[in-house]
This record gives structure tokens, sequence and C-alpha cells, in this order.
């Protein structure tokens, strides 16, 4: 489920990849610097289908004791999934296979990693938008921090996945996308709305709002984590 920049791809277009930068720094009272990177490739073949994606996010932040002052981290995390589909007799109907990895510092887990398959299907897909969906069960894994009070997660999950995208104008472009993994203990939900506009050649600016829920977070910790941010994403073909 690929971030494009302009019109949606046509039914013959082969290869997209995209590439996207943000960084923040902040100076005064406040003194922090973030830094958010992704690529995003996809390949369409005449009986399959590849994509993948890998993600970064760094944040450190000034910190001071008698008079001294030292960068702290305050959030440190990096994911990359894959996803193959096999295209059956329509080629909006298919089976695929999803597998991914995440790493987040300040998460209760070390790790988690999953890997699903199932039903994938494009509902409609006309010269302005796009909708599809993917459903199916999988088996989670996450090794927990050295904690006496939390317990490592492992068994099977359902994960389903969303993706509306909707051509605004010629070099503007609307995408929402949701994905949850559940279990009987434990939901985690994924939203993605973002607003991308081209500046010139493959060169667009995107706003994004992230929202991760996580019903098995510490008492320490908020259930939701939200995010804000302005990138700037490169089509490289």
């Amino acid at each position: 489920m690929s971030d494009s920049v302009g019109s949606l791809p046509e039914s013959g277009s082969r290869i997209s990849a995209t590439g996207e930068l943000g960084i923040l720094a902040n100076k005064g009272n406040t003194n922090s610097s973030s830094l958010n990177a992704k690529f995003n490739i996809s390949h369409e073949l005449e009986k399959w289908s590849y994509q993948a994606i890998a993600s970064t996010r760094y944040t450190t932040s000034k910190e001071g004791e008698d008079g001294q002052e030292y960068d702290e981290t305050t959030a440190q995390k990096n994911f990359i999934s894959t996803q193959i589909d096999f295209k059956l007799a329509s080629p909006d109907e298919r089976i695929f296979i999803y597998a991914e990895y995440e790493n987040d510092r300040f998460d209760i887990y070390d790790y988690q990693t999953l890997v699903a398959s199932g039903w994938s299907e494009r509902l409609w897909r006309d010269e302005f938008s796009e909708f599809k969906y993917s459903v199916g069960p999988g088996y989670a894994i996450g090794e927990a921090k050295n904690d006496e009070e939390n317990d490592d997660l492992q068994g099977l999950i359902l994960r389903t996945a969303l993706e509306y995208t909707l051509e605004i104008s010629k070099s503007a472009q609307f995408r929402q996308f949701i994905s949850t993994e559940t279990d009987p203990e434990y939901t985690r939900t994924k939203s993605e709305t973002s607003l991308s506009t081209k500046i010139f050649g493959s060169l667009a600016m995107k706003l994004s709002f992230i929202m991760e829920h996580n019903s098995n977070a510490e008492v320490s910790q908020e259930s939701l984590d939200t995010e804000t941010a302005v990138t700037l994403v490169y089509h490289f073909f």
C-alpha cells in the first residue's frame, strides 16, 4: 500500500519508489531535534505484486543539570514491512502474505514481529480514487524488556488493513490507511491520514497525521500515540 505523489498509477505501471525525509529543530526555551525518514517501493507484475516499506524516527532533546547540557533520546523507532500478493483470475482479487518487524526503544517490548496471510481485494479503482483492503490470520511475537511485570507476546492474531486514496487534483492527493492486529487480549491499531502536494517535478510535500493505539501499554504510558509531520517526498520512478 504505497504512498504516491501525483495521479493514481495506470494499470500498466510496473514499479514505484518514493523516499521521505523530515527534519525539525527547535532552539530557545525548548532545544530538540527530530528526524523522520521513510522508503517505499512497490512492483506490479502480471500475476504478482510486491511492496516493501522501511521507516525510522529519532528525536533528541537538550537536558541539563548543574549548568551542564547533554542530549537525551526521547524517541527511537525503526519499522520494516513487506507484502506479496498473488493475483487470482481477477487481478483485483488476491491472496497475500505480509510480514513486519518493529523496534521501539521506548515500548514495553524490545521488538515486535508478525506474519499474516489471507485475502486481499481492490473494491474499486477509477480515474480519481481507489479503495482496497486485506484481512487474514497471522502469528505475532513480542519480546518484553527485562521487567518481571511484562510478559512476552506470542500467539495467533487477526490482521485487517484498509486503504483509501483520492486524487484531489493533478498535483494533490489524499490518503487514509488503517491497520489493526488483534487477539483476545491485545489490540494494536495504526492510522495514517495524509495529504501530499507536488512542488515541482518528482518532489512533493506531505502533511501527515499518525495515530497508534496499543491496548497493552504500561500503566505509566499513554495507550494512544499521535504524530503530526511535514515531510518532503521524492518520487524516484
